[in-house]
């Protein structure tokens, strides 16, 4: 009899300890999911860099597609020279796509070169 109680007081005992920690995991969950839902968001629009707009923080992911001419550089000149900048300071390009951000850059007015 004793031996069934002890049992059953272990039996309970994780049993709280599976419950109190499971409500603590759901309540961490719970508090850092926005921001977790914002850095997954920013992660999967970089993978199309299409649905990037040239204002957001990871821009940079258009640039290799603008160069090639995939994806449209801004319509403004301010704004498309920005971008040009954007490129050439943040993205990882390699010489021959530095040498057309230099060459965009002299066509647009007022912009100097990246």
């Amino acid at each position: 009899m004793k031996w069934q109680r002890h049992e059953g007081r272990q039996v309970l005992k994780k049993l709280a300890f599976v419950l109190i920690g499971g409500s603590v995991l759901a309540g961490a969950l719970a508090a850092t999911w926005p921001v977790v839902g914002l850095y997954l968001h920013a992660a999967l629009g970089s993978l199309n860099p299409a649905t990037v707009g040239w204002e957001a923080k990871n821009a940079w992911v258009k640039c290799e597609d603008a160069i090639a001419g995939k994806v449209d550089w801004p319509s403004a000149p301010d704004a498309a020279c920005a971008a040009l900048h954007l490129c050439a300071n943040e993205a990882t390009l390699g010489s021959d796509q530095l040498v057309a951000l230099k060459a965009a850059a002299r066509r647009l007015p007022d912009c100097g070169e990246p």
